[in-house]
């Protein structure tokens, strides 16, 4: 662990005086509670991921074979709203429903979609069947995933589909450049998922979706996978362009992600945190560093019968 540092760290998100107050904050309160903040920059972010998710797979909404012509979606942790108000777009015959438990989304959107404040990991008002239900970056978001697959099979239509687009918590590296250069990349992402963990709603768990998927009773459940640079350091163009986007939102995200995780389960203080941060920041920024991570686009299908 970091020795405490009492002088002002640069390039931060926050003044160091105010990361205390900061993260008494951060989390909701009761069943609602999460360790990320829902203002303004957080929500750009999000539309970045958004953006991120698109490219990866050559601007598609989904991985998951819906046809032309789904008639009611769900999209589960809506956040901006964003994903659900383009795929309205795009499917203009669909009823589309955005969940959140913040009422963040915009109050102009196209007339087939709509928002509803609730939480996914409580019992859900539905009583007509969904052709689609959606999720996005729900790891770390959700204590009981038996639950809310067991949900999602209950109120989808036979043959519907539901699919999760999620972040592997895990970094990688096909040279060595991580283990030998990135060491406080490696330290952060190691002690997030530990917070997560004591948190109770853990975050590394994208590789155990696929076989809680099929638990549930989810049947033709796959995952597709695509590798994500952390920064421009790949020659492929389409690679490249990803990293720039991915190296802002990695950047964006350390201090809300780790601070509330950090200071609250891991009992570091607000200095030690940035401490950390400082160096993460540097790796991220290395070009020499040749890192990438993985989006997992999990899917499957409810039985016809």
């Amino acid at each position: 662990m970091p020795k405490k540092e009492s002088d002002a760290v640069a390039d931060t998100r926050y003044d160091v005086q105010q990361l205390e107050s900061l993260s008494s904050k951060l989390n909701f309160s009761g069943a609602l509670e999460w360790t990320a903040p829902n203002d303004e920059r957080e929500q750009e972010r999000l539309d970045l991921v958004h953006h991120i998710h698109r490219l990866a797979v050559d601007g598609a909404l989904t991985r998951a074979p819906i046809g032309s012509n789904p008639q009611r979606v769900l999209d589960i942790g809506t956040g901006t709203g964003i994903w659900a108000i383009e795929f309205g777009e795009e499917y203009p015959s669909a009823e589309v429903v955005g969940m959140d438990f913040s009422p963040i989304q915009p109050s102009w959107v196209p007339p087939n979609v709509k928002f509803e404040v609730d939480d996914a990991e409580s019992e859900w008002p539905y009583n007509a069947p969904f052709d689609y239900i959606h999720a996005r970056s729900l790891c770390g978001a959700i204590g009981d995933w038996p639950k809310l697959y067991g949900q999602a099979l209950q109120h989808l239509k036979p043959g519907g589909w539901m699919e999760c687009q999620e972040y592997e918590m895990g970094l990688h590296s096909d040279d060595g450049t991580l283990e030998s250069l990135a060491t406080n990349c490696v330290e952060y992402m190691a002690k997030l998922d530990e917070a997560s963990e004591k948190f109770g709603k853990k975050m590394n768990i994208v590789r155990t979706l696929e076989g809680k998927m099929r638990d549930a009773g989810f049947e033709d459940v796959r995952s597709d996978i695509y590798k994500v640079p952390l920064s421009p350091w790949a020659k492929e163009k389409k690679l490249k362009e990803l990293g720039r986007y991915q190296q802002v939102a990695s950047l964006e995200s350390l201090e809300p992600y780790g601070l509330a995780l950090f200071t609250r389960y891991l009992g570091w203080t607000p200095e030690q945190v940035q401490l950390l941060l400082v160096g993460v920041r540097r790796e991220l920024k290395d070009p020499r560093i040749h890192t990438y991570c993985k989006i997992h686009f999990i899917y499957g299908r409810k039985a016809e019968k």
